[in-house]
């Protein structure tokens, strides 16, 4: 988030232009800048000493969040996010990574941490946040020894001066393959990043960025400090309720969002958003991940007009490539031109770069590269191409360059996507997959690899069809994919009402396979019922 330095130019400039909406609490620039210093002022006075400073929370996107953040870049304090949808084992191995010495939660997702063994005995400042759901709110005191908002807030501002510590920025992976990687920065590329962002889509002071992503996610608090930066306005809303989303969108003026696949879908299938490209003053609408399909993009440009970018980034290389509304219509769904100051390889096994056409796995090289994990060694190579030597990260992502300088990507590190080895059983999953989104009858789709009783290793294809009416094409054709594209295993297509999602767009698996495998034994009783009739017959 921004430092309250810069809050303060734009409140000297803008003093009552609002910068922050949540809900129906609305922050102008005068008011932001007075509580986050306030804010740091308290922080000051109660940070633990003579350890790094370093804070985490476990929050829902809320306007004191935001405010919290801000006081911590203020102090030169790194503040990060925890993924509440994970599990008490993948959290405490989180923090064991971090070690932060400060911890801010709310009361929804504090009892995540306490499974975790957080903060326990450690000599960690607890924040305690109020949340943006009714549940989600302290009902008494304050634990013993935590501050509450209101706390920190009462603080009279003075002049604070920044933790002495070097510079370093953390974030955490996305953790789907277990215990999420801690990836550190030892320098910021937030300037040259906006910069280029800047130049490319006349992004400026006037715009209003909506999030609906959690701020514990990297893409959230980075997208949205972009427009906090030049001064605009930064939007908080539900991901879960399309309605909401469509209405925020025109009450508020929305210019920019991201929205991963689910989202967007979601907008994009409820009535709500059928005006919106003649009611709302949306410009750049940012997506990116496995799930976009090409009725989604299709539906987007329909109701939304022509603002659909893809991107493809991952935690540790920043933002890689991204294509425009118009090149979606004619270029594959997961494909991309290089962002300025990135390069991309693709690689054969050898790490010797192969010619445009030539499927391989994927290397960048960029300025917003990361320095390294906390407790893992990342595969970095020195290249030398086109007359440049230049550290390249070997990604898990496997892809092709087209003759057009495009990336497409053709398997996916995460799930059972995973490009290990060039495995071919995990890359023409992934090509199932992707043709599946394409299949007009599709809504949207995930295919999982599983053992069943019985009949070992199978394929479920799990899709939700785009009307009753097509389900019974659909999973002829969905049926036939699987068999053309994977036929080492047999294959069980299931009809599901909806793929279930976490907030960033990642696949609930348990949940999804919970669901499919009730639906294949319901089917398998069923058959075994209608054979015992016609033997009886």
């Amino acid at each position: 988030m921004i430092k309250l330095d810069d809050i303060r130019r734009h409140a000297a400039r803008r003093p009552d232009h609002v910068a922050v909406v949540d809900r129906d609490f609305r922050l102008t620039w005068t008011e932001l800048a007075e509580q986050v210093a306030r804010v740091a002022t308290g922080l000051a006075h109660h940070l633990p000493a003579e350890r790094p400073a370093r804070a985490a929370f476990m929050s829902c996107n809320s306007w004191e969040l935001v405010v919290v953040m801000a006081a911590c870049a203020t102090l030169g304090v790194p503040c990060i996010g925890l993924d509440y949808t994970t599990s008490p084992e993948a959290t405490a191995g989180a923090l064991e990574q971090l070690q932060p010495t400060v911890l801010i939660s709310t009361p929804l997702r504090r009892p995540l941490l306490e499974q975790a063994g957080w903060p326990g005995e450690r000599d960690v400042l607890s924040i305690h946040l109020a949340g943006p759901q009714d549940g989600d709110r302290d009902t008494g005191p304050t634990s013993p020894g935590a501050l509450c908002y209101a706390a920190l807030s009462s603080f009279e501002p003075v002049a604070t001066t920044p933790v002495e510590q070097p510079f370093t920025a953390f974030s955490f992976t996305s953790g789907t393959s277990g215990i999420p990687k801690l990836v550190i920065r030892n320098s910021s590329f937030e300037a040259r990043r906006l910069s280029d962002l800047v130049d490319q889509f006349s992004f400026d002071e006037d715009d209003v960025h909506m999030v609906t992503v959690p701020l514990y996610h990297s893409s959230g608090p980075g997208w949205a400090r972009i427009f906090l930066t030049l001064g605009g306005t930064v939007v908080l809303s539900p991901y879960e309720d399309a309605q909401a989303m469509a209405d925020l969108i025109v009450a508020e003026g929305v210019s920019t969002t991201l929205m991963v696949p689910p989202v967007l879908n979601r907008l994009v299938s409820h009535p709500a958003s059928e005006h919106l490209h003649k009611t709302s003053r949306l410009r750049f609408l940012l997506s990116g991940g496995r799930h976009l399909n090409r009725y989604v993009i299709n539906e987007t440009w329909d109701r939304l007009g022509p603002v659909l970018h893809l991107y493809y980034g991952t935690t540790e290389t920043g933002l890689n490539t991204m294509i425009g509304p118009e090149e979606l219509h004619v270029a594959p769904a997961r494909s991309g031109r290089p962002m300025p100051g990135s390069t991309i390889l693709v690689l054969d096994p050898e790490n010797r770069p192969l010619p445009k056409g030539r499927l391989g796995r994927i290397a960048i090289a960029s300025y917003q590269l990361m320095d390294s994990y906390a407790a893992a060694e990342p595969d970095f190579l020195v290249l030398e191409h086109a007359g440049r030597t230049q550290r390249y990260l070997l990604t898990g992502d496997s892809g092709v360059m087209d003759e057009g300088g495009r990336l497409e990507l053709s398997a996916r590190n995460d799930g059972v996507t995973k490009a290990e080895g060039g495995h071919p059983l995990d890359v023409n999953i992934f090509a199932l997959e992707d043709e599946l989104t394409s299949l007009p009858c599709v809504r949207e789709t995930a295919v999982l690899k599983v053992e069943l009783p019985d009949a070992g290793p199978v394929l479920v294809a799990a899709f939700t069809p785009i009307s009753p009416e097509r389900e019974a094409s659909g999973s002829r054709a969905v049926l036939a994919a699987c068999e053309r594209r994977a036929p080492q295993l047999p294959a069980h297509v299931v009809t599901v009402p909806a793929i279930p999602y976490s907030p960033t767009g990642k696949v609930r698996t348990a949940q999804l396979l919970e669901t499919v495998l009730g639906l294949i034994a319901r089917a398998a009783e069923g058959s075994a019922a209608d054979r015992l009739e016609v033997a009886a017959a």
